[in-house]
């Protein structure tokens, strides 16, 4: 990933997630020249899952990363491993034809693939799979999780509404009218899978480099050659581009693909037994139907961790801390006043369409990016698709299949975009709380 969005400071941020996080394999910046039969470029969940499984199918790898694995959205966001996409099952039918009911299939089933690769290298990241609830606190809102938990009824999923009656008992607070919980979903601590899929990536063989930033792409013969910062530069027969919202411009047009959005998260210090007996006490994670969302979750480490995006990449999060504080204490403030000590933020992509995209840009390099906020599933299962591909997977099986690059509608203003965009939603959503009252 290359550190090019005003304000970021290429240090990693105080977290919570750092304080039960193991330490970072030991990952070196790249130096001289080397040589794999894949080059992948951004070591966040995409780039590392598909490490991954291209080592297990006995591909060379080489991985660099501007910064290192898991310092950008990967190791930043709430922890919630979340099913599916944006949009509903249905809407995705109606959008992609019946087709992409393996698209929908295959959307619902990240967060198996995620739980399923900690269990099986026995990754310590404090994965709880306790299910996912979407609490809605308008009526619109409880009209459309009640569509939505239908969809997901229909094909199978463990998936069922929750009551008034239940929810004050799953989620501590009284201001939500509805809600419904998908089982397949849970919570871990983001940047302890991120640090645990780069010791599983090192330890089959993979090669990982920190602090070493891709800087241009060009054919040399039948490879490429990826140029890094120090003069380093890789040779391989195939690229991953996983750079996701830290695109730069080394790609053409795929930094103009999608808007990077601050997303940020702020955590309580650890709450008192009263409160842990009433927030979130069975250790589910939640998101609202809010359109400037809010997602919720108890840490490790007993906090709680809020989280919520709404700026872009010219501004710092001021802005939104405090609309996390005050929905906090619309929450919970009947239990108390909560003592805050942490904020931190970074950025996630997003597409025109609000789903992911996949771009072959010429022959042997493929991108991926746009998992819109739900990244901890998608980004791992785009990981493993990425590596499919380029081992001989038919485009035509492909649950999610490439697609031409765009750019995105008026990019160069979408500091202006994004800012007004917020503003609107959180009108939208004042009234709709203001008619459901």
């Amino acid at each position: 990933m290359t550190l090019h969005l005003a304000g970021e400071n290429p240090q990693f941020p105080e977290t919570v997630w750092r304080l039960s996080s193991p330490p970072l394999v030991p990952c070196l910046s790249l130096q001289g020249r080397v040589e794999a039969d894949v080059a992948i470029i951004g070591g966040g969940f995409t780039g590392q899952m598909a490490a991954i499984t291209l080592r297990e199918a006995g591909r060379s790898v080489v991985l660099v990363d501007a910064a290192e694995p898991g310092w950008g959205a990967s190791g930043r966001n709430n922890g919630q491993v979340i099913p599916g996409f944006k949009w509903n099952p249905d809407e995705i039918i109606a959008r992609y034809g019946p087709d992409a009911e393996s698209l929908v299939a295959w959307g619902g089933g990240a967060p198996g693939l995620v739980f399923e690769t900690i269990s099986r290298y026995g990754m310590d990241c404090s994965a709880v799979q306790k299910g996912w609830i979407q609490p809605a606190y308008t009526d619109i809102g409880a009209q459309q999780i009640a569509r939505r938990c239908a969809q997901w009824d229909r094909r199978g999923a463990a998936v069922e509404m929750l009551d008034a009656a239940q929810l004050p008992q799953m989620l501590g607070t009284p201001i939500f009218q509805a809600g419904w919980i998908d089982h397949r979903g849970g919570s871990i601590n983001p940047l302890a899978y991120a640090r645990g899929l780069a010791k599983v990536a090192t330890g089959l063989g993979a090669r990982v480099h920190a602090h070493t930033t891709a800087l241009s792409l060009h054919k040399d013969g039948a490879q490429w050659t990826v140029e890094c910062t120090g003069g380093a530069r890789i040779a391989a027969r195939q690229v991953i581009v996983a750079t996701a919202a830290y695109a730069n411009d080394m790609v053409p047009g795929l930094a103009k693909s999608m808007v990077p959005v601050r997303t940020a998260q702020v955590a309580t210090a650890p709450l008192n037994a009263q409160m842990l007996k009433t927030i979130l006490p069975q250790r589910q994670c939640a998101s609202d139907t809010r359109r400037l969302l809010t997602s919720f979750r108890i840490s490790p480490d007993n906090r709680l961790v809020m989280g919520g995006s709404g700026a872009t990449a010219t501004l710092d999060h001021s802005s939104i801390v405090p609309r996390l504080h005050a929905a906090a204490a619309e929450m919970w403030g009947h239990l108390g006043s909560l003592q805050w000590e942490y904020a931190w933020s970074g950025f996630f992509a997003v597409t025109n369409d609000h789903m992911p995209h996949i771009h072959e840009t010429a022959d042997g390099v493929i991108c991926a990016l746009g998992c819109n906020g739900r990244g901890i599933g998608l980004s791992t299962a785009m990981g493993k698709l990425l590596a499919e591909r380029l081992m001989g997977a038919d485009v035509r099986a492909m649950p999610l299949k490439p697609i031409p690059m765009e750019p995105f509608a008026f990019h160069a203003f979408r500091a202006l975009g994004v800012a007004v965009a917020t503003r609107y939603h959180g009108l939208r959503d004042r009234i709709d709380k203001s008619r459901s009252s």
